[in-house]
């Protein structure tokens, strides 16, 4: 045994000269020598290095070095030092292996000694600190695979010298299995020296495998006795390096009680791991001779108070004292009354909606456990479905925990005892619960064997592991199998074929089993096995206590956990080998000091403290220099990383103030990971770290630009949503130069910027923020003037101008109306027309003097928009942005009653209970041989009910925890106190296009509420697009069904209703932001607008509907954009002329107002999509209907474009020439306008931008098929199954597609034989009437059944139907498709997206509930 174990551990970095760094980065290869000499230095003297200090960044600068430096003899040093640095951290230096090795092979390809020998020895001394050679496998293969000779040679020594360390019990399967392939193609490389280092590797694989397992793997090679005999030759070799290296690494004479240290050695991870226990003899537990401790009576002052309390910080405090209790005293007083204690600290975990603070009641619960050992068990039951329950949380910050307190639980009972509760667990839908429910499963599994598993619970568990291992989440996948390969290691492999007998013809799943299987065997060898025998319960036991009935509890191993520290493995990976959960394992609490410098531990790196508030203090007393300048100076660069790196980690602020822009970026995604992990540490340093902000401002690559402002949003959006004061220093610290960035080019960051100037204005108000965008107005970039005017208008528009009267705004912004680029003109103009509207002429006395052109330029907009003065009103307070609020009362918003109902509501509202069965349904004429005798039907409920858990439909997981508000609806009304997230206002919008009239309506009066609430309307502003298309679609059904004659009149009254209020109410108040929606959709809207004009309005009884529909279409064109509008118009008309809608004229009338509006509202247009559509509308009429140039339509478009060229200029040619085959006509057209311009001298009045539009996803919307939404009519509203069905006969006789899809539905639905059989009974009849409370339960069961089938949970869905449903499909639910059964998803945001749902029901299950349906059917 070396000195080392004995030598203090030694900081060397205080041991460093003074100019050290300035060396190393110097030009000159001397003085980077004489840097490194002197680091080399310090480490040969002092051979221990301190584990407590963080070398990460020192580290990473040598091998920045080694890696870059020209001089060879730098790299050299550079080698050596890193060598060194193994040899002084041993395993606390694996975390910078893997990264150094591909650095090392590369540099073998230097012939010179000077260079190679370092290098071999650093190779030798970084593979000794890995834990095994499999970490650094994909490096090794990769540089055996290099074509340079000295780079394969040296990797292959390396192979061998590492190979020559390992234990054959602690073989590296998966790398011999990977390696001895290309090992022996090597053995035939050109180059000699390369043949034989392959051969020596492959000598040292023979020493751990034998000869004939190494044959077997070399196939044919193994045939040449030549480089056989050489392989064995080889291998003698390495069992006698292998044996010096024993030797070497045993004590001379070790003390009886204690085994060598397992960390004593670095080759000892590998080399001794295996034969330690059996070599030490067994010690006593440690826990049976300490005293006990009542906790309880030692609890933190004010426990009971800060528990309870309200703010997170002060209920983590209470924790934290009692976690510092417990784990100072890990032996409790088993006399005491935990029950209390315990309960509350469930609830803690259970309930509390803060990450950190669960995680410490977990800890509690571990160190409770812990502490009382079986005492403990009473509670395992209790506490056990709540762990297993918050696994659904994937950060490290919990789930450790949770792992750590589910595995101390488990100890203080048995597997048996909580069989129930895993068995729960294991049949949650979320996969972070299967996945860690499984691993506990592979955890237990390792300390039991063939007597002390319980068998029945096992055969209990085993066909949901089963279940798990086909699951469509990979890492669900691998847990199960590493608990299968843990359960057959512990019971044998025949037994555990019999229990997996389901899978044993799958090769592949076997073969991850088996593969897991082998794992679990190297890891629990004999000694192992024997010793988890030994229970905890042993020291709690009484001395002379019969032998239990039922299978001893596992047991612990707490003395060799404590002479191994190194070997205990990460709670949460998988068996060790496994290379994906190596990648996702965070580092062990030791190792966090030494990480990698990519890889710092995030919630270590910046302190939590109050010293904000001093900071402010002394800057407002100029103790500190005020942060302000035009360009950053080196005193304010000082100040600033002086007291950042009071706050903050080293390896933090070397990213932070770092020469390459990449360690930047490295530094803000560890920051943006500080909002999730750490947000108090980013909340105390907000003002530091925003200032750090301004200083990349003034940087120009425009990767780091969008960085700094991605986390600029998160701080404040941190700031905002926790209510965090901001003093008005950090504000003028920040804003100002934040404002510089409007001025950028690229739209992109001038959005970012608007997002967080919108953030800002919700935490400190129009009034705090006008003085710097006015301040900002004297820049001599015309896009940042622009940009901070229109941020003021929209403050004047929400606000009023009064209370920032006192700003001058008007007298300010006055001059810009005569500013030379014209999107600060009308900016300019638009600011002073919002002021009109609040102050009326006194904006002119507010001005001041203006020349007579500007004051005609105001007073024509003002004219032209319709203003009125002194007509405005704040929607906003100053003090603050606006809010969402919830209505402190229930409102209910009270429809008319309609003339008549056309449907019942559904079936969930006024279906009776099925208690009694005695009930028969009939026909009006005859009984039905349908009708239900009671016990057939009794029984087949109840068989359904059986198999409750397959065809249940799955819940989403809720996204919103706190959310307890559910959307319900009434027979009369909509009854809706509340919307306050997404998803509630996402379904409400859906179902408006419900096949259902009083489905529909009730979503379409919710709609209406939010819209009426002025705090909460931007929920459904921002959702336009999605309304008009699901308002488009309920038209079109309201236009069949009163063609059909059905009384429409309420859904069409709730429907204008909604998009009058959605587009500006009755007034028109042009000051709303336009609404922004598709051309797709405006198209679509205002087709079925104009439609319904014309088929309804064509009668008596609809002409106040139609009045009203027109109403609506002169609404459109106020509040839509203009370029998406006049796109809408042109396609509407194009489709109207292809299929000969009748429409025509009526789009053509309606787009003159376009022209109207685009002389108010002077907005720029997107000529790339209007040309587009354009082009479009002159291919369609004058090449495929081949119309007259002087044709009415044609003359009309014709006039459109004219409009848009004077209004854009050269933009619209520039368009016209992208376009892949431009009409002859159109091309024409546009020459023609632009020369008439120049010949007499016209300017475009506001050129145009090329920019597309951008693509709005959309919201989340399902549409089912026509064929379907019959089908689920008549299961779920079974009171009125003959006009269901009815409209099921009527849509197969009039679409041909319908029939397809009903063909296809009863092939593959397990209800499809029902239906057509009722069907059949329908035509037979003419009518349906069931009544039976059984059987329309039954029914409710078989549609629940089907939407399983379809992917999709039965309430998310809309009900849409008839052929227009299939048209919309095609045309107007654009998007991402995601395919679920007839169901089509599109949506905006993942986090939305409700993950896919399977139906895993087995054959013989589905057939058996289709026979109890045919029982049913017959009456049987």
């Amino acid at each position: 045994m070396s000195n080392w174990d004995y030598i203090d551990e030694v900081d060397i970095i205080p041991k460093l000269p003074p100019n050290f760094d300035e060396l190393r980065e110097s030009k000159k290869w001397q003085e980077r020598k004489e840097a490194l000499e002197a680091l080399l230095k310090v480490l040969t003297d002092n051979e221990r290095l301190s584990t407590k200090v963080s070398y990460a960044e020192l580290i990473g600068n040598v091998q920045t070095i080694l890696t870059k430096d020209a001089n060879i003899n730098c790299q050299a040093l550079a080698a050596k030092c890193i060598g060194k640095f193994a040899t002084g951290l041993r395993t606390k230096f694996s975390a910078f292996a893997v990264p150094l090795l591909p650095v090392i092979f590369d540099k073998m390809k230097e012939k010179k000694p000077t260079l190679r020998e370092p290098l071999v020895e650093c190779a030798m001394e970084v593979g000794r600190t890995m834990t095994s050679i499999e970490a650094g496998q994909e490096d090794i293969l990769a540089a055996l695979a290099k074509p340079n000779p000295q780079i394969k040679q040296q990797t292959a020594l390396f192979v061998a010298r590492q190979l020559d360390l390992v234990v054959p019990a602690k073989q590296p399967k998966g790398f011999i299995k990977a390696a001895v392939p290309v090992l022996g193609k090597l053995t035939g490389d050109a180059d000699q020296d390369v043949r034989e280092a392959a051969l020596q590797a492959l000598g040292a694989v023979q020493r751990i495998i034998g000869d004939k397992n190494v044959k077997s793997l070399l196939g044919d090679l193994s045939s040449d006795e030549g480089k056989m005999k050489k392989i064995g030759e080889f291998a003698e070799k390495s069992s006698a390096t292998f044996a010096e290296e024993q030797a070497k690494n045993a004590p001379a004479a070790p003390p009886a009680s204690s085994g060598a240290p397992a960390t004593s050695e670095p080759s000892s991870a590998r080399s001794t791991a295996s034969s330690a226990p059996s070599a030490a003899p067994a010690e006593a537990d440690p826990w049976d001779f300490l005293d006990a401790f009542d906790v309880l009576s030692k609890m933190p002052e004010g426990f009971d108070t800060n528990i309870e309390s309200k703010k997170w910080q002060e209920r983590k405090e209470a924790l934290e004292g009692l976690l510092q209790l417990l784990t100072a005293n890990p032996k409790l007083d088993p006399k005491a009354s935990y029950g209390s204690l315990v309960e509350r600290l469930q609830k803690v975990l259970e309930k509390d909606a803060n990450i950190n603070v669960a995680a410490l009641a977990a800890n509690c619960i571990a160190g409770i456990a812990n502490g009382l050992r079986t005492k403990f068990q009473p509670f395992s039951l209790g506490v056990a479905p709540i762990i297993f329950e918050k696994f659904k949380e994937k950060k490290p910050t919990l789930r450790d925990p949770l792992v750590a307190c589910i595995d101390a639980v488990v100890a203080t009972t048995n597997l048996e005892a909580l069989g129930e509760v895993v068995l729960a667990a294991l049949g949650k839908p979320n996969p972070s619960i299967k996945t860690q429910t499984d691993l506990f499963l592979q955890r237990t599994f390792m300390k039991l064997n063939s007597q002390t598993m319980p068998k029945k619970t096992l055969k209990t568990l085993v066909p949901l592991l089963i279940k798990h291992s086909g699951d469509s989440d990979s890492e669900v996948r691998d847990a199960s199998y590493a608990a299968m390969g843990a359960m057959m290691r512990a019971i044998g492999e025949k037994p555990s074929l019999q229990l997996l007998a389901d899978i044993v013809q799958d090769n592949l799943k076997m073969g991850k089993i088996k593969e897991y299987h082998q794992k679990a065997l190297a890891e629990a060898g004999p000694a192992e096995i024997a010793a988890m025998v030994q229970s905890i319960h042993k020291a709690d036991a009484p001395p002379a206590a019969a032998p239990p009935k039922k299978a001893a509890p596992p047991k612990r191993q707490e003395s060799q956990e404590e002479e191994q520290p190194e070997q205990e493995e990460e709670p949460l990976k998988l068996p060790a080998g496994e290379k994906k959960e190596k990648k996702k394992a965070p580092p062990t609490k030791e190792n966090a000091e030494n990480e990698p410098p990519v890889a710092p531990k995030s919630e270590l790196l910046l302190n939590d403290n109050g010293e904000k508030a001093q900071r402010i203090k002394e800057e407002k007393q100029l103790k500190l220099v005020k942060w302000n300048f035009q360009t950053p100076t080196d005193e304010h660069i000082s100040q600033l990383q002086t007291l950042l790196g009071n706050q903050a980690k080293v390896s933090l602020m070397s990213q932070l103030f770092h020469k390459d822009f990449k360690q930047h970026l490295a530094a803000l995604d560890t920051l943006i990971r500080l909002a999730d992990d750490a947000p108090r540490s980013l909340l105390a340093n907000s003002d530091l770290l925003l200032k750090w902000c301004t200083l990349r401002f003034f940087e120009t690559n425009p990767a780091a630009l969008i960085k700094v402002l991605e986390f600029c949003r998160v701080l404040v959006e941190l700031t905002r949503d926790t209510e965090t004061p901001m003093a008005n220093e950090e504000l003028t610290a920040f804003v100002p130069y934040l404002l510089l960035k409007t001025g950028e080019p690229k739209e992109n960051m001038r959005t970012a910027v608007r997002d967080i100037v919108n953030v800002l204005t919700d935490i400190v108000g129009p009034l705090k923020m006008t003085p710097m965008l006015l301040d900002a107005l004297k820049s001599k970039n015309a896009r940042q003037r622009s940009e901070c005017l229109l941020v003021i208008e929209s403050y004047i528009s929400t606000a009023g101008i009064s209370p920032l009267k006192s700003l001058t705004v008007e007298k300010i912004v006055a001059p810009f109306v005569a500013d030379k680029d014209v999107n600060v003109r009308n900016a300019a103009i638009n600011v002073l027309v919002a002021c009109f509207k609040f102050e009326g002429d006194q904006m002119w006395k507010a001005a001041g003097r203006m020349a007579d052109k500007d004051k005609s330029l105001v007073e024509e907009r003002i004219k032209r928009s319709g203003v009125k003065g002194g007509s405005g009103i704040a929607t906003s307070p100053p003090n603050g942005g606006p809010k969402i609020v919830v209505p402190s009362q229930s409102v209910t918003v009270r429809r008319p009653a309609s003339r008549s109902r056309t449907r019942q509501p559904e079936p969930e509202d006024d279906i009776p209970e099925a208690s009694n069965l005695n009930t028969t349904f009939d026909r009006p004429a005859q009984r039905s041989r349908y009708a239900l005798r009671d016990d057939v039907a009794s029984n087949a409920i109840d068989k359904l009910k059986s198999f409750n858990n397959v065809i249940s439909p799955p819940q989403p997981v809720n996204q919103w925890a706190n959310n307890t508000f559910q959307m319900k609806r009434t027979n009369s009304s909509s009854s809706i106190s509340s919307i306050d997230t997404s998803d509630n206002i996402q379904r409400s919008i859906n179902n408006i296009s419900s096949g259902l009239p009083d489905v529909a309506q009730d979503a379409m009066y919710q709609v209406t509420y939010v819209l009426n609430q002025p705090e909460q309307r931007h929920l459904v502003d921002r959702r336009a697009d999605l309304v008009f298309r699901a308002s488009a679609a309920q038209l079109d059904m309201v236009i069949e069904d009163f063609i059909a004659g059905k009384d429409v009149h309420a859904t069409m009254e709730a429907c204008t209703q909604m998009l009058f209020i959605l587009m500006g109410g009755i007034e028109g108040q042009h000051g709303l932001e336009p609404l922004n929606a598709s051309p797709e959709t405006v198209k679509a809207i205002i087709s079925s607008v104009l439609r319904g004009i014309i088929q309804i309005g064509s009668s008596d009884s609809g002409h106040v509907m139609a009045r009203s529909l027109n109403r609506l279409a002169m609404r459109l064109i106020y509040r839509v954009e203009l370029s998406n509008l006049l796109c809408g118009l042109i396609l509407a008309m194009t489709e109207s002329i292809q299929q000969n809608s009748g429409i025509t004229e009526l789009v053509s009338k309606l787009s003159s107002k376009w022209c109207d509006e685009l002389e108010k509202r002077r907005a720029q247009l997107r000529a790339s999509d209007i040309v587009d559509v354009f082009n479009a509308f002159y291919v369609c009429t004058l090449t495929e209907q081949q119309m007259d140039l002087n044709h009415q339509h044609v003359l009309v478009v014709d006039n459109y474009l004219e409009r848009v060229i004077l209004q854009q200029g050269d933009v619209i040619l520039d368009a016209a020439r992208r376009l892949s085959r431009p009409h002859m006509h159109l091309t024409s057209l546009i020459n023609k306008i632009l020369q008439m311009m120049k010949e007499q001298n016209i300017a475009p009045i506001m050129p145009g931008t090329l920019e597309a539009r951008v693509p709005q996803e959309d919201e989340g919307v399902v549409v089912r098929s026509g064929i379907v939404v019959c089908v689920h009519n008549i299961l779920r509203d079974p009171a009125n199954a003959t006009r269901h069905m009815a409209e099921l006969c009527n849509l197969l006789q009039t679409d041909d597609k319908a029939k397809s899809d009903y063909s296809n539905f009863l092939a593959t639905n397990p209800v499809g034989t029902t239906i057509n059989d009722l069907k059949q009974a329908f035509e037979e009849d003419g009518s349906l009437v069931i009544r039976d409370p059984g059987v329309v339960k039954l029914m409710m069961q078989m549609y629940h059944l089907s939407c399983v089938r379809m992917g999709a949970p039965a309430e998310e869905q809309i009900t849409p139907q008839r052929t227009i449903m299939d048209r919309m499909d095609a045309t107007m639910f654009s998007g991402t498709p995601h395919r679920g059964g007839d169901a089509t998803i599109t949506r905006a945001r993942g986090n939305m997206l409700r993950p896919k749902r399977q139906s895993n029901m087995t054959r013989e299950k589905l057939a058996d509930i289709k026979m109890q349906l045919e029982r049913v059917k017959n009456g049987n």
